[in-house]
């Protein structure tokens, strides 16, 4: 059974001239989503506590 889930949410570029912060982005969901932001065209500031996490 095929998922009506297989076609990514937004369009190539959808993104494209956006600025996203992103806290938290240093691992897990937060990093995932920084990740295909930029995939999206996004440029990406990216907040944490934990400065060697985002090195």
């Amino acid at each position: 059974m095929e998922s009506k889930f297989a076609q990514p949410m937004l369009k190539e570029n959808s993104l494209k001239d956006k600025v996203i912060v992103v806290t938290g982005g240093g691992t897990g969901l937060g990093k995932s989503m920084a990740k295909y932001f930029l995939e999206l065209g996004a440029k990406v500031i990216i907040a944490s506590r934990k400065l060697d996490v985002l090195e």
